[in-house]
């Protein structure tokens, strides 16, 4: 083979991409990029092709976690060793592979500890005081203004508790 067969493979992996999101798409595109990559000539030409085939596969993973949700598992995890075991050199591709196997940073918390502090302060200076300044000077309508306020951010707190940490996973359950 001649290096210039390496042009003519990496065009037909270019080729392939434009269609990669259509449904079954990214299964086709791994078995060509594969075959490609096997009948490269060159290392740059075979790394090319290999990185080609390293995005396929990620969106391979894409595909399967979308269809069968959490019980594919097992597949995402092989196509993520996949990816890793093709050493393409791309941060971005080695760091999605990891986190597709568990093996990236933990989660980082949620901001839930300022959101605690934001909506305490929040309920103090405009529920608590105007309740207690309106009780010291008589005013009922400051004391009830106080007390709706007070009750509308303890809702609007439960509400953000809510979604913050009672949120459904993501994925289709549909299916």
């Amino acid at each position: 083979m001649e290096p210039q067969t390496d042009f003519r493979l990496v065009e037909q992996a270019r080729a392939i991409f434009p269609k990669i999101y259509e449904p079954g798409a990214p299964a086709h595109a791994v078995v060509e990029l594969e075959r490609l990559a096997k009948s490269a000539w060159s290392a740059e030409g075979t790394a090319l092709l290999r990185h080609y085939l390293g995005y396929a596969l990620a969106v391979r993973s894409m595909e399967v976690r979308g269809l069968i949700g959490d019980s594919g598992v097992v597949i995402v995890e092989r196509l993520a060793d996949r990816i890793l075991a093709l050493d393409t050199c791309d941060p971005e591709l080695d760091q999605f592979a990891e986190e597709l196997l568990g093996r990236g940073e933990e989660p980082k918390p949620r901001n839930s500890h300022r959101a605690v502090f934001a909506f305490a302060c929040l309920l103090l200076v405009f529920g608590v005081v105007p309740v207690v300044t309106g009780g010291l000077m008589g005013s009922a309508t400051l004391v009830g203004s106080g007390a709706l306020l007070a009750v509308f951010l303890v809702a609007a707190f439960a509400w953000q508790y809510r979604v913050m940490n009672l949120r459904a996973p993501v994925g289709r359950a549909d299916r």
